[in-house]
Protein backbone atom coordinates (compact mmCIF):
# COMPACT_ATOMS: atom_id res chain seq x y z
CA UNK A 1 0.00 0.00 0.00
CA UNK A 2 1.71 3.78 -1.13
CA UNK A 3 1.25 6.43 1.51
CA UNK A 4 0.65 10.16 0.02
CA UNK A 5 2.34 12.89 2.27
CA UNK A 6 3.15 16.46 2.06
CA UNK A 7 5.95 17.77 4.41
CA UNK A 8 6.57 21.41 4.84
CA UNK A 9 10.19 22.02 6.49
CA UNK A 10 12.92 23.26 6.01
CA UNK A 11 16.13 21.99 4.77
CA UNK A 12 19.05 20.67 7.00
CA UNK A 13 21.54 20.69 3.66
CA UNK A 14 21.63 21.42 -0.02
CA UNK A 15 20.39 18.59 -2.06
CA UNK A 16 23.30 16.27 -2.89
CA UNK A 17 23.19 15.52 -6.77
CA UNK A 18 24.13 12.57 -8.32
CA UNK A 19 23.61 10.62 -11.85
CA UNK A 20 22.80 7.27 -12.25
CA UNK A 21 24.33 4.93 -14.41
CA UNK A 22 21.83 5.68 -17.50
CA UNK A 23 21.99 9.10 -16.81
CA UNK A 24 18.58 10.05 -14.42
CA UNK A 25 19.61 12.70 -11.99
CA UNK A 26 18.83 11.92 -8.28
CA UNK A 27 19.34 14.33 -5.60
CA UNK A 28 18.71 13.87 -1.75
CA UNK A 29 17.76 15.86 0.88
CA UNK A 30 16.85 15.99 4.66
CA UNK A 31 13.71 18.13 5.27
CA UNK A 32 13.10 18.43 9.25
CA UNK A 33 9.65 18.68 10.08
CA UNK A 34 9.40 19.45 13.73
CA UNK A 35 8.80 22.66 15.00
CA UNK A 36 12.61 23.03 16.74
CA UNK A 37 15.71 22.27 15.10
CA UNK A 38 16.57 18.45 14.95
CA UNK A 39 13.20 17.49 15.34
CA UNK A 40 11.84 15.43 12.95
CA UNK A 41 14.17 15.07 9.96
CA UNK A 42 12.71 12.83 7.04
CA UNK A 43 14.82 12.17 3.85
CA UNK A 44 13.54 13.32 0.43
CA UNK A 45 14.46 12.19 -2.74
CA UNK A 46 13.79 13.64 -6.09
CA UNK A 47 14.58 12.16 -10.01
CA UNK A 48 14.51 13.75 -13.53
CA UNK A 49 15.47 17.05 -14.39
CA UNK A 50 13.88 18.76 -11.45
CA UNK A 51 16.57 17.06 -9.37
CA UNK A 52 19.14 19.44 -11.15
CA UNK A 53 17.08 22.39 -10.85
CA UNK A 54 16.74 21.91 -7.31
CA UNK A 55 19.97 20.71 -6.51
CA UNK A 56 21.64 23.58 -8.35
CA UNK A 57 18.84 26.40 -6.64
CA UNK A 58 18.00 25.08 -2.53
CA UNK A 59 19.89 26.20 0.13
CA UNK A 60 20.27 25.13 3.61
CA UNK A 61 17.79 26.66 5.74
CA UNK A 62 15.27 27.25 3.28
CA UNK A 63 11.86 25.99 3.87
CA UNK A 64 9.83 23.67 1.41
CA UNK A 65 6.94 21.73 0.73
CA UNK A 66 7.16 18.58 -0.34
CA UNK A 67 4.70 16.01 -1.78
CA UNK A 68 5.72 12.29 -2.68
CA UNK A 69 5.20 8.64 -1.18
CA UNK A 70 6.39 7.23 1.45
CA UNK A 71 8.68 4.42 1.08
CA UNK A 72 10.26 2.28 4.16
CA UNK A 73 13.81 1.27 3.92
CA UNK A 74 15.21 -1.53 4.62
CA UNK A 75 18.59 -3.48 3.67
CA UNK A 76 20.77 -1.95 1.08
CA UNK A 77 18.52 1.19 1.14
CA UNK A 78 18.96 2.29 4.43
CA UNK A 79 21.65 5.13 5.28
CA UNK A 80 24.50 3.29 7.40
CA UNK A 81 25.09 6.64 8.88
CA UNK A 82 21.64 7.01 10.37
CA UNK A 83 19.61 3.99 12.06
CA UNK A 84 17.38 6.30 12.55
CA UNK A 85 16.44 6.67 9.34
CA UNK A 86 13.44 3.94 8.53
CA UNK A 87 11.80 6.06 5.67
CA UNK A 88 11.99 8.07 3.04
CA UNK A 89 9.48 10.48 0.90
CA UNK A 90 10.05 9.89 -2.98
CA UNK A 91 9.52 13.36 -4.14
CA UNK A 92 7.04 14.66 -7.27
CA UNK A 93 7.10 17.93 -6.18
CA UNK A 94 9.32 20.40 -4.53
CA UNK A 95 8.41 23.55 -3.86
CA UNK A 96 9.62 26.50 -2.01
CA UNK A 97 7.83 27.79 1.10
Amino acid sequence: MAVRVELCGRLTNPPALRVTPVGTPVARMVVECGERPGELPLAVVITGENARTLASTLKTGQAVTVRGMLRALGGSLRPKDSAARLFEVVADEVSLG
